[in-house]
C-alpha cells in the first residue's frame, strides 16, 4: 500500500496517514459521482453494440483518469482500471479531453516534457497542436498503439453548453476497431455523448436511435 502512494508512514507518530494518490482519486469520485451515474447505462449499451469496451473519463490535474468502464464480452478486450492516471497527450481517449480544455490549460500540458510511451506516442509540440486542432474540427480522436501496442481507440467529448466535462471512449484490439468502422463507432460515442448532455441539463427530451441505455 505504501509503494502504491496509498499510505505514507508517519515516523514521528509511529502511524501511516492516507497517500497524495488516495486524496487525488477521492476528489476525482466526488467531482464525477453524478456524471459517472448518469454515463453508467450509456457505456453498458457502448459496449453492448460496438463489441468493445467503453470508458469514461474525466480530466484531473494534468492526466486523464477512469472513472467508470463496461468491458466488452470479448474474451481478448482491453480493460483498464477504474482510477489510474494517463497522460493526456498519448492515445484518444485522452487526447480528446487535452483538444476540448480550455486554450490557457491546453498550453500547460503542452509546455511540459511529453513523455513517449510507444513508439506511435505523439511527442512533438507542434505535432500535437496539429493534431488538437484537427481533433476539435472533427469532434472525436482515433489513435493505434499510442499507449498500448496493437489497442485502437476512438473518442468524444462529452460537453456541457460548451464546458468539457468529460470523455466517452471505445477502445479494443486494433484488428477490431480499424479505420473503415470509425464512423460507426464516432456516430454511436457522440449520439451517447449528447443524451448524456441532455439527461445532466434535465432535458426529457428522448433518445430515438443510436445508443439506448437498457
Amino acid at each position: 500500500m505504501e509503494d502504491a502512494g496509498f499510505l505514507v508512514y508517519d515516523p514521528e507518530a509511529q502511524a501511516y496517514r492516507l497517500g497524495l494518490w488516495l486524496v487525488r482519486l477521492g476528489q476525482v469520485a466526488v467531482h464525477s459521482v453524478d456524471l459517472r451515474a448518469t454515463c453508467r447505462p450509456y457505456l453498458r449499451a457502448l459496449a453492448a453494440e460496438t463489441g468493445e469496451s467503453a470508458f469514461l473519463l474525466v480530466v484531473q490535474g494534468s492526466s486523464a483518469v477512469v472513472v467508470d468502464v463496461q468491458e466488452s464480452q470479448s474474451p481478448l478486450r482491453l480493460s483498464l482500471p477504474v482510477g489510474t492516471p494517463w497522460p493526456l497527450h498519448a492515445g484518444a481517449s485522452n487526447r480528446v479531453l487535452l483538444a476540448f480544455l480550455p486554450p490557457g490549460e491546453r498550453e500547460e500540458v503542452l509546455r511540459k516534457p511529453l513523455q513517449r510511451i510507444t513508439p506511435r506516442t505523439i511527442t512533438e509540440p507542434d505535432r500535437l497542436r496539429r493534431e488538437l486542432e484537427r481533433v476539435r474540427k472533427r469532434g472525436f480522436a482515433y489513435s493505434v498503439g499510442e499507449l498500448t501496442p496493437g489497442v485502437a481507440a476512438v473518442a468524444v467529448p462529452i460537453l456541457v453548453r460548451g464546458r468539457l466535462l468529460g470523455g466517452l471512449a471505445v477502445a479494443g484490439p486494433a484488428a477490431r476497431l480499424p479505420r473503415g468502422r470509425i464512423a460507426e463507432v464516432v456516430n454511436r460515442l457522440q449520439r451517447a455523448a449528447q443524451a448524456i448532455a441532455r439527461d445532466l441539463l434535465g432535458s426529457s427530451t428522448k433518445i430515438t436511435e443510436g445508443v439506448v441505455p437498457s
